[in-house]
């Protein structure tokens, strides 16, 4: 698979509206045009494991139609495609195009309108983040990558009373988080990131969700009771972990480690912990044998929904790391405190996670699967 496009050009944040209905109308307008997941599902195609396939490479062959609003959209708001404001503007109103010039979100170009950012569904919410495209000029906050709509897919939305997202990027799992939390944390390193997330609440019309600048755990006080976190895992020799969305250091496991060794102190005796993450066990070994070394896995009921990866293509790093490969896996693992002895289980299985309109099939319910 080709490595992923460069960019060297200055992004700006979205900004929002003086007047908070402003945002909320776009996602109301989005709504209404049926920009919606499932709408997107039908046009692109699902891929079993990581959901809708939002990047051309994986997608099936898709040709636009002008006049059908969702097409149109996810060319303007996805693909990066110059599209005429005439054409826009017989889908949407007047204030709906006004407002995504005046948040950045969009900006024309004679009789054209493009977007240098991406526009999201998501299981009911709408997130704005950076292209795809590797951008080297900016503090990228990373794209709705498969991942992204595995771990929100498989989160458990059971009542909860504070959650974090630890290295939050555009916010998604904290908003995600915030239709079942009585709060939410979004924690990032990167203050561009902590604008995305404050934007992308906004819009949303999301109030119990904060976004604060922070390296994972230091700086927060308390313990939680759902801890989600998608973090930098790739195994790169050439840059520092967390330094950028995909860098976990030279064994790519610097920021996933950090997270491990906290849960013992940072989740609640009822709470639950969910990690989408490259794993990239030694030959022989598997994700259990790497976890043990950061906490006694005894003490936990883990749910494995990982798979086995072989042939992982590392399409970011500055220096990707070779050699070795068939211990590596890939996908969620989630931890809660064990109510007697602890368990571990596979839940992997034929990685058919996600349903034809795009929907997660799966529920990561350590009650259900008690052992």
């Amino acid at each position: 698979m080709a490595r992923i496009e460069q960019l060297s050009e200055a992004v700006a944040a979205p900004r929002a509206p003086a007047d908070p209905w402003r945002i909320t109308a776009i996602a109301t307008e989005l709504a209404g045009c049926g920009y919606t997941l499932s709408a997107c599902a039908e046009r692109l195609g699902v891929f079993p494991r990581l959901g809708v396939n939002f990047w051309p490479v994986l997608r099936k062959a898709w040709t636009p139609n002008a006049d059908d609003a969702v097409d149109t959209l996810l060319e303007l708001l996805m693909d990066g495609r110059a599209v005429a404001v005439d054409r826009l503007r017989r889908h949407v109103t007047a204030e709906f195009v006004d407002v995504l010039l005046a948040t950045g979100l969009a900006e024309i170009s004679g009789a054209e309108v493009r977007s240098q950012l991406c526009l999201f569904p998501i299981y009911g919410e709408y997130v704005v983040t950076d292209r795809a495209a590797k951008n080297t000029a900016i503090n990228q906050v990373m794209w709705l990558w498969g991942e992204s709509y595995l771990l929100g897919g498989l989160v458990n939305r059971k009542a909860r009373r504070r959650g974090i997202d630890l290295g939050t990027g555009s916010g998604v799992h904290a908003l995600l988080a915030s239709g079942h939390c009585e709060s939410v944390l979004g924690v990032d390193i990167s203050p561009r990131a902590v604008e995305f997330g404050r934007f992308n609440a906004a819009l949303n019309g999301v109030r119990n969700a904060e976004f604060v600048l922070g390296d994972l755990f230091e700086g927060v006080d308390g313990t939680f009771d759902l801890v989600v976190a998608n973090p930098p895992y790739l195994p790169d020799r050439g840059a520092r972990a967390g330094g950028n969305f995909w860098t976990g250091g030279p064994a790519g496991t610097e920021i996933l480690g950090q997270i491990v060794r906290a849960l013992p102190e940072r989740l609640d005796e009822d709470g639950a912990a969910h990690i989408v993450a490259l794993y990239p066990c030694g030959p022989g070994t598997a994700v259990k044998e790497l976890l043990s070394g950061w906490m006694n896995v005894g003490e936990w009921d883990v749910l494995d929904y990982t798979w086995a990866v072989p042939g992982f293509q590392d399409m970011l790093s500055a220096e990707p790391v070779a050699g070795d490969k068939r211990g590596w896996r890939f996908g969620v693992v989630s931890l809660r405190r064990a109510r007697s002895n602890g368990w571990w289980k596979f839940m992997g299985g034929n990685g058919l996670f996600f349903s034809e309109d795009g929907s997660c099939a799966v529920t990561a319910d350590h009650d259900l699967q008690r052992g």
